[in-house]
């Protein structure tokens, strides 16, 4: 359920950030009032143009994002720190309420529930993704958890200066309304800057943000299809033989690679009326969701004794950390899908990120029901249980797998096959075991 909630997530929000960089894509060849049919071309281009680096290989893709985090990093705090200089009110101005006056309690009811929903729902957005490449990087139990940490510390701070800085900045909000309607392309830090800095700078800006949304999408999509593609290694999901194969040349997982793409492109087509705050909030729901359910899983192992501490661990403070994380996760997830009809809608439409959630539940529901059909004899790690126990080993040299005629490396997972005397690699392995 972790892994399916993860992908539809990471699907949904792919499709939010392809469509904000179609807006600006259209924003800077001058189309200022964009047709659905020209937003969905502009989506579709930078879906597969995302699909095309992932599959170039880890070596070209991690050189193209190095250099594309380091010009949106720098473009970040040099646009804040212009936005600071224009800035239109006080430091102190936003501990005020939107009709002047001392901050009271009323304003934990109003827009700042909805900022800090939204604030906290993006923002955690990233550090995970060391994760799902863990078995590709080297040293992955020192590096993974280095990335995680710098990624929450470092891009938490940026964020806060970002969005500190485009607070001050932004002028009456009536002004930044008209606006939007009159040209949405990068919604509401697009226009802000648009009106603080000019057209001259609104345009770099576009481009810079084009640059950044664009290698977000890429390694949201890297995310999703290793999650894909670790769930069919597992045959968890349908077609899982063709999903778990790898390309011969760099071993990359393109199959998976091209459905999510497909996938996110085929979201965008059904939904044309879906908000970017519809899209948003079914994807923030179902990333909080996922994380709600892992914590959960190890509040279960805890009280059952059966959780072993790693070689990082906050000893006996894991208990009462991992509670308060659930509540609070509880309650950002309760207050991202509240009915707001400024956010998603009048009437039923208030509550389609919740029925959305509640769609991706079930199916999950159903796949889960499916992948453990047979009290999961056929899914490799059931019950932390290897299915092939006696016949999967690690390879202390290096061999060939005698199906793909592969090379395998030191230290890599490989089947026996005792009837054959031979050693089969694990995409090659597609016989159930009963």
């Amino acid at each position: 359920m972790t892994g399916w909630l993860y992908l539809c997530t990471y699907v949904f929000y792919m499709g939010l950030l392809a469509y904000f960089d179609a807006q600006r894509l259209l924003f800077l060849v001058g189309a200022s009032a964009p047709t659905w049919l020209q937003g969905a071309g502009a989506a579709l281009v930078v879906i597969a143009v995302s699909t095309m680096v992932n599959g170039l290989g880890r070596r070209v893709l991690s050189v193209l994002l190095i250099v594309c985090v380091a010009i949106s990093v720098i473009a970040c705090a040099v646009y804040s720190t212009l936005l600071l200089g224009h800035a239109q009110r006080g430091f102190f101005d936003l501990f005020q309420t939107p009709l002047g006056g001392s901050l009271d309690w009323n304003w934990l009811v109003g827009p700042f529930l909805i900022a800090l929903a939204w604030a906290t729902a993006n923002t955690m957005r990233g550090f995970e993704l060391p994760a799902d490449v863990a078995e590709e990087i080297r040293e992955p139990r020192v590096n993974v958890r280095r990335a995680m940490v710098w990624a929450l510390i470092v891009g938490g701070a940026l964020v806060l200066y970002s969005m500190i800085a485009l607070a001050l900045a932004v002028p009456a909000a009536s002004s930044v309304s008209t606006s939007m309607t009159q040209n949405p392309y990068a919604a509401a830090i697009g226009t802000v800057m648009q009106s603080a800095l000019g057209e001259g700078s609104a345009r770099p800006f576009a481009a810079l943000q084009i640059i950044a949304t664009f290698v977000a999408i890429a390694v949201c999509q890297l995310a999703a299809s290793r999650t894909l593609w670790t769930m069919a290694r597992d045959r968890e999901v349908p077609c899982h033989h063709w999903l778990g194969g790898l390309t011969s040349r760099n071993r990359m997982p393109m199959r998976a690679l091209t459905l999510i793409g497909i996938a996110t492109f085929v979201l965008i087509l059904i939904a044309p009326d879906f908000t970017a705050f519809v899209l948003g909030g079914a994807s923030g729901l179902a990333f909080l969701l996922a994380f709600i359910v892992t914590l959960v899983g190890l509040l279960v192992a805890l009280r059952r004794g059966t959780w072993q501490t790693g070689s990082w661990s906050t000893g006996r403070w894991l208990g009462p950390v991992t509670v308060v994380g659930v509540v609070v996760l509880a309650a950002l997830a309760i207050n991202l899908a509240w009915p707001r009809q400024q956010l998603f809608g009048a009437g039923l439409q208030a509550w389609r990120p919740l029925i959305i959630l509640a769609a991706i539940i079930v199916v999950g529901l159903i796949l889960m029901v499916w992948a453990f059909r047979d009290d999961g004899v056929h899914v490799r790690n059931h019950g932390h249980v290897d299915r092939d126990l006696h016949e999967r080993i690690l390879l202390a040299h290096t061999g060939t797998c005698s199906v793909c005629h592969r090379a395998l490396a030191e230290g890599e997972e490989v089947f026996w096959n005792p009837e054959a005397h031979v050693t089969i690699c694990v995409a090659c392995d597609v016989d159930v075991v009963v």
